[in-house]
């Protein structure tokens, strides 16, 4: 089986190990389930995996890295189709209104679960309960990149130089609503940074425009800036999480540059329209997290910094909702607007 692919248009880690291990009771009870499943048939074809971005990013990385895996464990091929665009939202209304019999799938994330719900004052869709959340799949925390002219080696230096030109520095994001630029949002509320947020469709376009120079700086997962970063057209000034990057060893924290309470990153999930089969769902929530159990993948994600986190269906609606509070905050203190 294999992945096809469709184009259209100190508190983090802690957090994690705590989800972790509530996971794997959840995982644990789905084990009974096989036996449902086989008499429904599923998966009776190929598994569309919807992503809210354009192919370059996290997303996509996080996106192909399962659905290898999945197609293997599954039985069946994994058709990755990308829907860009409206802070995810084009890609959720896709899944929403498609069949609920476990074959269409989104990539739920950061973007279109942990900020859209909250910056979008109406939805054509509940984020929750028009959804079938199946199961959480990894952490990426962030890192703060600019371009390599700039004449900054440290967070303070670069902070220095916005504050000497002011609405001179541009921050780039995947869009409007998107975790990356709440991440710059939270960024100008610690520091007093004066920056202007320049949104694309997609992390990959932003990164392009970032290694030429068109834009200054871009906070988001590492799996989008590690290629440019490694190719010494950005420089990495911190990590936004409680522990360096092991591929970056000399790149401190943010509370290692001195700048506490800037903490993020990109997660991602499964998740699929409401009203899915329990026993399909269960089958589904146990093949990901056999997925990213194995050594291989869990390497693929440790190489950018990433963590696996399996959570089950009821945890990673909680932590949906967790990340709601949070990023309600940063929306209103910020007064972040979508397009």
């Amino acid at each position: 089986m294999q992945v096809e692919t469709v184009t259209e248009g100190r508190g983090l880690r802690r957090r994690q190990c705590e989800l972790a291990t509530i996971a794997v009771c959840a995982s644990i009870a789905t084990c009974g389930a096989g036996g449902a499943v086989a008499q429904t048939g599923f998966p009776k074809r190929p598994l569309r995996l919807i992503i809210s971005v354009p192919p370059g990013g996290a997303a996509d990385f996080t996106g192909r890295v399962l659905g290898v895996k999945l197609a293997e464990f599954i039985g069946q091929n994994v058709v990755i189709e990308n829907r860009p665009s409206a802070g995810g939202i084009i890609a959720s209304e896709f899944v929403v209104k498609s069949s609920a019999d476990g074959h269409i799938l989104l990539l739920s994330s950061s973007t279109t679960h942990g900020v859209a719900p909250v910056l979008y004052r109406k939805l054509n869709y509940d984020a929750i309960k028009d959804f079938t959340h199946i199961a959480m799949v990894a952490v990426l925390p962030g890192m703060m990149a600019i371009h390599s002219d700039i004449p900054a080696k440290t967070v303070k230096e670069f902070i220095a130089l916005a504050r000497a030109k002011p609405g001179g520095f541009l921050f780039a994001s995947s869009g409007n609503g998107s975790a990356p630029q709440l991440m710059g949002e939270q960024f100008k509320i610690v520091t007093g940074a004066p920056m202007t947020h320049v949104p694309y469709k997609g992390s990959g376009p932003a990164v392009q425009d970032l290694a030429g120079g068109r834009v200054q700086v871009m906070f988001d997962g590492l799996p989008s800036l590690i290629g440019q970063i490694k190719g010494g057209r950005l420089r990495p000034l911190a990590a936004l999480a409680d522990k360096r990057f092991s591929v970056f060893p000399d790149v401190p924290t943010m509370v290692e540059a001195g700048f506490a309470g800037i903490e993020g990153g990109v997660w991602y999930g499964v998740s699929g329209p409401s009203g899915i089969p329990r026993a399909v769902v269960d089958r589904l929530t146990r093949e990901i997290h056999r997925v990213i159990a194995q050594p291989d993948v869990q390497e693929r994600f440790g190489s950018v910094g990433g963590i696996a986190l399996p959570l089950g269906p009821k945890e990673y609606v909680a932590f949906i909702e967790k990340e709601n509070r949070k990023w309600a905050e940063v929306i209103r203190v910020s007064g972040a607007v979508p397009d």
